[in-house]
């Protein structure tokens, strides 16, 4: 049931069930020292989520499924990465554009351009209140 798992000398300290970016996403603006030196395994790795862990300063990762990109940056920034399967890019739920994650993280590889865009597209699907 697990969609990701966070591992530090060799104990589980963050899981979720969330699918897409969230657990990622949540693990790093709530508490990113808890990636710092971490194994990430995660079902879909695009560059957005590529671009956390990377900031988060993680060891390494697993994960079924990585986009090209997010392969090369994470890649370039020495992090260890296993995976089932690469593809071009990561594709929306029904499989028939980019991902609008995706999509968001094409346009900045600046960390708080990236959170802000993500919270922006979560208030507009409902994931998350606009408290603002």
């Amino acid at each position: 049931d697990l969609k990701m798992a966070v591992i530090r000398d060799k104990k589980v300290i963050a899981t979720s069930k969330d699918r897409g970016i969230k657990p990622i996403f949540d693990v790093y603006t709530m508490n990113h020292s808890l990636l710092k030196d971490s194994y990430v395994a995660d079902r879909v790795i695009g560059k957005a989520a590529a671009i956390f862990l990377i900031h988060g300063k993680i060891k390494g990762l697993y994960t079924d499924l990585i986009s090209d990109v997010a392969m090369d940056v994470l890649e370039e920034a020495g992090i260890e990465v296993e995976y089932k399967k690469k593809v071009p890019f990561i594709l929306n739920r029904e499989g028939n554009d980019l991902c609008p994650i995706e999509s968001i993280a094409r346009k900045s590889d600046n960390i708080n351009e990236l959170i802000s865009g993500i919270e922006e597209f979560f208030i507009k699907v409902g994931m998350i209140k606009n408290e603002k």
